[in-house]
């Protein structure tokens, strides 16, 4: 691909995430994120193929761009306690820096088509998955505490990307600020502690 037609694309990509954002998919027309990017709307066919094809391209970008980066965690250290506050920074960096990204990510699922809903799902399952393979090692190892491993990467996944709702870069606390504070919180909840395990039923800790 040419550079000016990949510099072409990026345009219309990032006046689809702006128009997505701001007012939703269904009430985005081509025409104005045409002329956002500063083209004719029936010149947005020569990159695009349809409204749809930008909005799984924006998805598949950050989900992928999410899972391979917790894979990356997964691999550079077996240490649950590292991998954990790794996990916690990484998620919480790439929701506040892709903010508008992520929110189209978490609102837009019931605007997918039928043929690329199960694609983009599953990628939000593999990060779910990875995140909960991270925790039961944890679990396994005596490092966390035994619990239900769905829920405490429900939970997680949860306060990491409520982040992105109130954070601003020129507020009161720094991003590196706001994930220590969130290493501790979840840290502390992960614990391994021996009066909680003592009264844990059976299979606590495993996979639904």
């Amino acid at each position: 691909m040419r550079p000016e037609s990949r510099s072409m694309r990026d345009s219309i990509l990032a006046a689809a995430v702006q128009l997505f954002a701001q007012y939703g998919y269904h009430a985005a027309p081509l025409r104005d994120i045409a002329r956002i990017a500063g083209i004719q709307a029936a010149s947005i066919y020569h990159h695009y193929p349809s409204k749809q094809a930008l909005l799984v391209e924006i998805m598949e970008t950050h989900m992928q761009r999410l899972n391979t980066s917790l894979e990356y965690i997964l691999k550079e250290t077996d240490d649950p306690l590292q991998r954990l506050h790794d996990a916690i920074a990484n998620h919480i960096r790439l929701h506040t820096t892709y903010k508008a990204e992520f929110f189209i990510i978490d609102t837009e699922m019931r605007a997918l088509e039928e043929e690329h809903r199960p694609y983009i799902l599953g990628l939000r399952d593999k990060y779910e998955a990875l995140l909960q393979e991270l925790l039961l090692d944890g679990m396994e190892r005596d490092v966390f505490r035994r619990s239900d491993v769905k829920i405490a990467s429900y939970a997680m996944i949860a306060m990491c990307t409520e982040v992105a709702t109130w954070f601003r870069p020129d507020g009161r606390l720094s991003v590196q600020q706001v994930i220590t504070i969130y290493r501790q919180f979840i840290t502390e909840g992960l614990l391994h502690t021996p009066e909680v395990v003592a009264h844990m039923p059976d299979g606590a800790g495993h996979l639904l």
